[in-house]
């Protein structure tokens, strides 16, 4: 199967020691939801990331629907042409996405517990399931088009501020956001 033009876009957008938020948008530029990555570093064409520490370097990466059985969820795995990365697009815990989870793959949720679109990164990337859907919704859509999702990581056209590591809340103490999704999803 080739891939023509891309369809879902990832750009970065906040840079910390110790990870990466992006914006995913889809071919028209709405956005699907934010991205928790491992920090960015300065990855020229050809070097490979180091899994876990380093964000995926730019370019256009087909990406394969599957359910991972080792981890029991279901996930987006990137390839590139010849080139296997082994990274996932994916979401671990129904509570929220913080850095430490990352390990090599791209995290999905919301930078607030009630816009699509926060400015500043506190940590967390909440309501990651709804993110999910949201991006398995619009895969959905395209399928029935016949089309496959072929995601661009958008080059960064100047180097980055990069900010000093962020620390992350614990997530499990806040049971009223987990208690909040469990029943908005039932």
């Amino acid at each position: 199967m080739k891939y023509r033009v891309p369809n879902l876009f990832l750009t970065r957008v906040q840079f910390y020691d110790n990870c990466t938020v992006g914006r995913l948008t889809e071919a028209q530029g709405h956005l699907i939801c934010m991205t928790l990555e491992p920090r960015w570093r300065d990855l020229t064409i050809g070097q490979r990331q180091v899994k876990g520490r380093t964000c995926l370097a730019a370019g256009d990466y087909p990406l394969f629907y599957g359910y991972d059985a080792a981890m029991k969820y279901q996930c987006w795995r990137l390839g590139k042409t010849g080139v296997s990365t082994h990274a996932r697009i994916c979401f671990f815990t129904k509570g929220g996405a913080v850095p430490s989870q990352t390990r090599g793959d791209i995290l999905v949720g919301y930078m607030g517990l009630d816009d699509d679109n926060g400015s500043t990164f506190d940590g967390v990337l909440y309501r990651p399931a709804e993110a999910f859907s949201r991006l398995y919704d619009y895969y959905t859509a395209l399928r029935a088009n016949h089309s496959e999702l072929l995601l661009r990581i958008v080059p960064l056209e100047t180097k980055p501020v990069i900010m000093p590591a962020i620390e992350s809340p614990q997530i499990a103490p806040n049971q009223k956001v987990l208690e909040d999704y469990i029943l908005q999803t039932l």
